[in-house]
């Protein structure tokens, strides 16, 4: 027959397989071996945390223009980045995720934008295009923050170079308004240009209710120094503009440093000890159990034959 497939080992699925055999001394072993590797990564990553300075502050329920205090109870080295956190913010809606359009991003006057429906056009004027469209752009994060010390403007970094991802700065491209299109969105306020680093960090979406999204880094004091010494006070100006007692929601600032880790973990070195306790303890189990009452493997007193053979009939 033509359809017969050839006589080789794989198509004739006779190929050479490999089975672990699980017995006693490979379980123990491999549990304990796990355990001696996990619990000292957790442990280096824990300190590694620790050592991170990071304090937050939120402001829902401060006035439209106020001053955060941030009292600093130890020398820390720069840079700090200053991140702003939501709460209750589930960026991660499949309906908010989709409503974008990348091509718009990318500056293509002919840009399809029924992705960003109901948010494609103006509310006010239905012939005028959104730009940028779509729930993400239209729920910008606007509130923004000036850094001071000892009463002097500290400087902040805040180019996309210095807080956007590498790719969003390839892709996200300005270009200047079509005579049918306008920035002023649902709530009357203007929309950033597409390529502000502000606005590249914010339609970058969060796959968690709380999160960070970075705002700025702090490079130098004022007086060109790289320390922020204990006993200082940074005070952040804040712009207090985003509502977020519609979806019960809080904001914070934050100021953080980082490590070869990133930022603050706790969860990450905690997940590492806890398996690698885990294993340790289920090693022991399994070796109390073996010494306590051993099973010879492939015993054949364990198997039934006459309900073997009433199964096979």
């Amino acid at each position: 027959m033509s359809n017969r497939p050839q006589d080789n080992a794989f198509q004739q699925q006779k190929l050479k397989a490999w089975q672990p055999l699980l017995t006693p001394a490979w379980v123990i072993g491999t549990f304990l071996v796990v355990g001696i590797i996990f619990i000292p990564i957790g442990i280096v990553i824990q300190t590694a945390s620790n050592n991170i300075f990071e304090m937050e502050q939120d402001y829902q329920d401060e006035a439209n223009l106020t001053t955060l205090n941030f009292d600093i109870a130890q020398d820390v080295e720069l840079p700090i980045f200053l991140y702003y956190k939501l709460t209750n913010f589930y960026q991660n809606h499949r309906r908010y995720v989709k409503s974008r359009s990348d091509a718009q991003l990318q500056g293509d006057e002919a840009a399809d934008l029924s992705a960003c429906a109901p948010l494609d056009v103006s509310p006010t004027d239905p012939d005028l295009n959104l730009y940028p469209c779509g729930l993400i752009a239209n729920s910008y994060f606007n509130d923004t923050f000036a850094v001071k010390f000892e009463s002097s403007t500290v400087e902040l970094a805040e180019s996309a170079e210095d807080i956007a991802w590498k790719s969003d700065v390839e892709k996200f491209r300005y270009r200047d308004m079509l005579d049918d299109e306008t920035n002023v969105g649902p709530g009357g306020f203007a929309l950033p240009r597409v390529d502000d680093p502000h606005f590249m960090v914010w339609m970058r979406t969060a796959g968690l209710p709380t999160f960070k999204k970075l705002y700025a880094r702090i490079d130098a004091m004022p007086d060109g120094s790289t320390t922020l010494s204990a006993g200082s006070t940074l005070q952040i100006d804040v712009v207090n503009t985003f509502p977020v007692t519609d979806f019960s929601g809080q904001k914070f600032v934050v100021i953080s440093t980082t490590s070869w880790l990133g930022g603050k973990n706790k969860f990450l070195g905690d997940a590492y000890v806890a398996v690698g306790a885990v294993s340790i303890v289920l090693a022991v189990l399994f070796l109390i159990k073996h010494l306590v009452s051993p099973r010879k493997l492939g015993d054949m007193k364990y198997f039934n034959w006459p309900e073997m053979s009433k199964s096979n009939h």
